[in-house]
């Protein structure tokens, strides 16, 4: 077995998927304060609601702090790259943040959706990253063939006429206008589910979070938008 197998069936265990692999550039890797040495960088992430029931038995979930997912994935990346000697980095660290949605592109060769999210051919818009482990070993490196997009030749695009207040418009989204909504409409179906646009894509539906996890990302989201004073 490989090193890139063990890696692969030890983020397993955990719901986790080794998403792609890429190269950093050398402006990347000085700008970051990273070591040189070993440029390859492993995006690890969910496909669906893989990490789901793990996450949801987690002590993280069930503690009661705040960002419950963030910690659970501080915890098992750090016990991933202490294992491999990997360096791990995520995406909800900073200002500044680390360039997640360009390494993703340049590892799995995605494209953007009208609403935002990467769009998967296989996997839709229902996967995510969860951290990166830097340190990779350049054999591990694979090219990665340009992914074409189902949005291009999704006509009447769903995502972007599903939204209860017009969120999306194809080139932006009404952070406040959705937020604003969410907590004027308890009942509203958003709120049970996650996001209606997303939902709305007719790629991979097998793959659609479970109810649980979108409402869990939905009220996440709320809690980082809290209503103006």
């Amino acid at each position: 077995m490989t090193g890139a197998d063990q890696l692969g069936d030890s983020l397993r265990e955990h719901g986790l998927f080794l998403r792609g692999i890429t190269r950093l550039r050398d402006d990347e890797i000085e700008n970051l304060g990273l070591d040189p040495a070993s440029p390859g960088l492993a995006l690890v992430g969910n496909i669906g609601s893989s990490y789901w029931p793990c996450f949801s038995h987690s002590p993280e979930f069930g503690d009661g702090l705040a960002d419950p997912l963030d910690r659970w994935s501080r915890r098992i990346a750090a016990e991933i790259a202490r294992d491999f000697a990997l360096r791990p980095l995520f995406p909800f660290e900073g200002p500044p943040y680390y360039p997640f949605q360009q390494w993703a592109r340049r590892a799995e060769g995605l494209e953007q959706s009208p609403i935002g999210v990467l769009m998967h051919p296989d996997f839709g818009l229902w996967h995510s990253y969860r951290f990166a482990l830097y340190g990779v070993d350049a054999d591990r490196l694979q090219a990665v063939a340009p992914a074409v997009s189902p949005c291009r030749a999704c006509e009447a695009k769903p995502c972007l006429h599903s939204c209860p207040v017009e969120a999306f418009d194809g080139d932006s989204y009404a952070v406040d206008r959705c937020a604003a909504y969410l907590r004027q409409h308890p009942e509203a179906e958003c709120n049970r589910r996650g996001c209606l646009a997303r939902y709305a894509c007719p790629v991979a539906p097998e793959l659609r979070y479970v109810d649980a996890q979108g409402s869990f990302h939905l009220h996440a989201f709320l809690a980082a938008h809290p209503a103006p004073e």
